[in-house]
């Protein structure tokens, strides 16, 4: 289900800086896990866990961004503290769906676990997913 929020202003461009991106769009907001798009940019920032109880909402909402915009979809993974199998298995449907469109999906601020997870599986190398911001290690 998405919610529209009324944005305050954030993300408005300063001293010729870029702008950040707005995230007005809330996707999901859970205990577990906040999903927010920016509806005039191609980014979505996901906060908290995903499992696979969440997996079909994360899965939902990289559709959603797909639909709402012609190019790659951004993901800010920043403030994700975990993710299990069922939630890389959704970052790789998507990316195929992604790359059949002749797009991507690029994740950025991968944590060094979820990286890890990504390469383990063999995952890193899904045609349409690049992971971006790799951690240093």
């Amino acid at each position: 289900m998405t919610i529209w929020r009324i944005s305050g202003g954030e993300g408005a461009p300063g001293s010729g800086e870029r702008a950040a991106p707005r995230y007005d769009i809330v996707e999901l907001d859970t205990a577990l896990l906040n999903i927010a798009a920016a509806s005039g940019s191609p980014w979505l920032r996901m906060a908290g866990e995903i499992d696979v109880s969440n997996a079909p909402a994360v899965a939902a909402a990289l559709r959603d961004a797909r639909t709402r915009l012609a190019g790659d979809v951004h993901v800010d993974m920043a403030a994700l503290a975990f993710m299990d199998v069922a939630g890389l298995r959704v970052f790789t449907v998507a990316a195929r769906e992604m790359h059949d469109l002749g797009r991507l999906i690029v994740l950025h601020t991968v944590s060094p676990h979820i990286d890890r997870l990504f390469r383990l599986i063999g995952w890193h190398a899904t045609p349409g997913l690049t992971i971006h911001c790799r951690p240093h290690r």
